[in-house]
């Protein structure tokens, strides 16, 4: 009985140690110092940067909206013309609010990495400003499959284990008896 007792409490300290890593807070839920990360995805965006000027785009589709304001004090720039070179193609931004500004593209942007340039002609002001924009395809972003696996992979490794010490311990059983 005794030794019925023990392997047990070894059965259940075994699978209570298997399952701890799941117990563990991941990113985002940990409560720590850092700030939480959001959970949906954010459209993509680009900056670039001047001594006189910041313009900033988030991308939307086929509609890019363009911020556009003065490095120095960052206060918007109104009624600029804006020319925006994006992977060879070009387009005239309209204004939209004070600083604000859009662009309607023929088709959204495919995946990948392009150039992006873009005239400015504010008054005086005349600023060429370039950069790059990165995007990816939705399918590359890590999703609830990845969490499923690695919970399915733990459960497969204590599954193994409980079997693998259930064994050991029939087999000190029977060679006691013999």
């Amino acid at each position: 009985m005794k030794l019925i007792h023990s392997t047990a409490a070894t059965l259940l300290a075994l699978l209570l140690t298997l399952f701890i890593p799941l117990a563990i807070a991941g990113p985002g839920h940990d409560h720590g110092d850092t700030a939480p990360q959001a959970t949906s995805s954010a459209l993509p965006r680009f900056t670039a940067v001047s001594e006189d000027l910041e313009l900033v785009g988030i991308v939307n589709g086929k509609l890019i909206t363009l911020y556009l304001d003065r490095f120095k004090d960052n206060s918007p720039v109104n009624d600029a013309q804006i020319e925006i070179d994006i992977a060879g193609s070009k387009y005239q931004a309209q204004k939209h609010a004070d600083g604000e500004y859009e662009v309607t593209l023929k088709e959204p942007l495919k995946p990948g990495v392009m150039a992006i340039t873009a005239t400015i002609n504010a008054g005086e002001l005349i600023d060429l400003l370039a950069t790059e924009l990165d995007l990816h395809a939705d399918a590359d972003a890590p999703g609830i499959r990845d969490a499923w696996k690695a919970i399915a992979m733990w459960i497969g490794a204590g599954l193994l284990a409980m079997i693998a010490l259930g064994a050991i311990v029939r087999f000190r059983h029977q060679a006691r008896r013999a």
